[in-house]
């Protein structure tokens, strides 16, 4: 039997090599993961997208791989009027929209009644094609779907998710 042990592999240039370099990046391999958890508490009656905290940075080896974003967030929304309470989250790369916004919401309540309902298993996915290899960040942006509502996210110690997952392509 046969056996060779070596000390350290090194590119020509002398650099740790990556899967690609050895040849292992076959398209739709996950290349890496990056997951952050996050319980700060985001709240605003904005209509427009505002940053939250539930954000993660991943640099991608290629320029040809995808992200693969999903963040679980825990979403509140609350009103002073009865005709509802809605509110919605999207992933961002930078500043920038991906993916489709997702939206909570209810409608009960009767006269002054105050609605305060929970989402707190709100799923929000995306296929990203980012075309870099520069740390990237994707964070979850949330916002009121009408100025008598209260978007709360992570509200009462209750957190969220987000995992980005580099897949070769």
């Amino acid at each position: 039997m046969s056996e060779i042990r070596v000390d350290a592999i090194k590119t020509r240039a002398g650099a740790v090599p990556t899967a690609n370099d050895v040849g292992i990046n076959v398209t739709g391999t996950v290349l890496q993961v990056v997951s952050v958890q996050n319980d700060t508490a985001v709240t605003t009656s904005s209509t427009s997208f505002v940053s939250s905290s539930v954000a993660a940075t991943i640099t991608p080896s290629s320029t040809s791989s995808k992200i693969f974003v999903i963040a679980q967030c825990a979403l509140h929304q609350t009103t002073t009027t009865a005709n509802g309470s809605h509110v919605a989250a999207q992933i961002h790369r930078g500043s920038t929209a991906i993916g489709f916004q997702v939206e909570v919401g209810t409608r009960e309540g009767s006269g002054g009644n105050f609605v305060d309902n929970a989402g707190a298993g709100n799923i929000l996915s995306v296929l990203d094609s980012p075309s870099t290899t520069s740390a990237t960040t994707y964070t979850v942006y949330v916002k009121s779907l009408s100025d008598v509502n209260t978007c709360r996210l992570n509200r009462d110690s209750s957190g969220s998710t987000i995992t980005l997952m580099e897949i070769a392509g």
